[in-house]
């Protein structure tokens, strides 16, 4: 038996190592060839191909297709479009601009949110529409433009680099764990919560740009923005985004100083591009790495380099700013504490298990009613999920009358009902062990 465990243990670490290792190659090499092409054709801003290729990685599923593509590809030139548009219909008026801008932007937030599949098209979508403000209305059009063809240069690198080497087939895979079949899941509470606070999140950096004017200016705004999408309603916490950001900082300090003043061949900086990005993805969870990754970033890489500490610490400084901001916005106006949306979505969870049950007891089956079952079968599975998730985060060291068995069972009670093997009545019992109280006061 023990021989056997072991066995199946090896296996299993040869293969999620083997996993992993595949998927930090491929990034990384889809992220050198995204940087250094550009740079050897002479393209402009070779950067938001390697970004783009990172927000990808970090936010996608490591199955690629040319579907997946050219769909991404799509929601680019969307986004551009509607970002110069955008700019020809308000050139001079800057407060109805971000008006419209940040609807729009937060109608795509809710989107990336309550689609089940590959949602990085939306994110794509409204980088390129925020980011074509940066130039102004002046070059808005010659450098949306420049930023578009960069944008899908980066998908299509990672696009091909996913296709051909060590291709893995598409499973029809749902990001969020959704039933098969399901595109959107409409007015889940946590989707509208998070759209709302982008949107606080977007007009508190408005403001900030305005009336500090910090360096940057704009692009804090679109990485505040872009970012919170990672970290809105996410278990990433705070002191681990300072902890990512102060080690990446570090590394590329470290590498600014040591390492790229002595590159002076393409390869030695492929080499360079190619390790830094493996270290990242290999060695951290893909959702942490972008945050890690983002020191690569400010280390200014172009064909020919200009090293000023001066303007690198200026850098490292926008990056902190927006970073500030989010940590700001974290459990600001909605609270993102585990333990709390552990105890709104037990709640959640009833309402929708007695929704159903008085549904079924209905003889006559009308459309109407047909509807109300799949939308309460919906949020009655995308509940459960976020019980997996947000009751496996709750530290009970900070309870003195809940423990993890508790939390446990109370959740497998609920998986098992809805796997119909046990019934309602066997999750309300569970339920009634749980000192709840405890957990809602602890909002903030």
């Amino acid at each position: 038996m023990n021989i056997a465990f072991k066995s199946f243990f090896q296996e299993w670490v040869f293969f999620t190592f083997n996993a992993k290792l595949k998927f930090a190659i491929k990034v990384s090499l889809s992220l050198t060839l995204a940087y250094m092409i550009p740079m050897a054709m002479g393209w402009a801003q070779p950067n938001t191909a390697a970004i783009t290729v990172m927000l990808i990685a970090s936010a996608g599923g490591v199955s690629e297709s040319l579907s997946k593509g050219i769909i991404r590809v799509i929601g680019t030139v969307i986004g551009a479009t509607m970002g110069i548009a955008l700019i020809a219909l308000f050139p001079q008026d800057r407060l109805l601009y971000l008006l419209t801008l940040s609807l729009l932007v937060s109608v795509i937030t809710y989107l990336y949110y309550a689609y089940q599949g590959d949602s990085t098209v939306f994110m794509l979508s409204a980088m390129v529409m925020m980011m074509i403000y940066l130039s102004g209305p002046q070059n808005a059009f010659i450098y949306g433009i420049d930023r578009t063809y960069m944008t899908i240069f980066g998908i299509v690198v990672y696009t091909f680099v996913g296709i051909f080497l060590w291709p893995i087939k598409n499973t029809n895979e749902n990001l969020n764990d959704e039933p098969k079949g399901v595109r959107f899941i409409w007015l889940d509470p946590e989707y509208l919560k998070s759209t709302l606070q982008l949107f606080i999140v977007f007009w508190f950096s408005v403001a900030f740009w305005i009336y500090l004017n910090p360096p940057g200016g704009f692009l804090i705004v679109i990485l505040a923005t872009m970012l919170g999408l990672l970290t809105t309603f996410s278990p990433l916490k705070p002191s681990i985004l300072i902890v990512l950001f102060t080690l990446g900082f570090i590394f590329a300090t470290l590498m600014y100083i040591l390492v790229l003043p002595n590159l002076v061949y393409a390869w030695e900086l492929a080499l360079f591009l190619f390790f830094y990005t493996f270290i990242a993805f290999h060695l951290l969870n893909p959702k942490l790495t972008i945050f890690f990754l983002l020191g690569l970033f400010v280390l200014g890489i172009e064909n020919t380099m200009s090293y000023n500490f001066d303007v690198f610490l200026m850098t490292l400084l926008v990056f902190y700013i927006f970073l500030v901001i989010l940590m700001f916005f974290h459990n600001f106006p909605f609270s993102a504490k585990p333990e709390h949306l552990f105890y709104l979505l037990k709640d959640r969870f009833f309402k929708h298990s007695t929704a159903l049950i008085e549904l079924e007891k209905q003889e006559e089956k009308t459309w109407i009613m047909l509807k109300k079952v799949d939308y309460h079968k919906q949020h009655l599975h995308i509940s459960l999920q976020k019980l997996k998730l947000w009751g496996g985060k709750i530290d009970t060291n900070y309870f003195n009358q809940i423990s993890k068995e508790q939390i446990n069972q109370f959740v497998t009670e609920c998986e098992e009902y809805v796997a119909k093997k046990n019934s309602l009545q066997n999750c309300y019992n569970t339920s009634d062990k749980i000192n709840w109280h405890s957990l809602k006061v602890n909002k903030f």
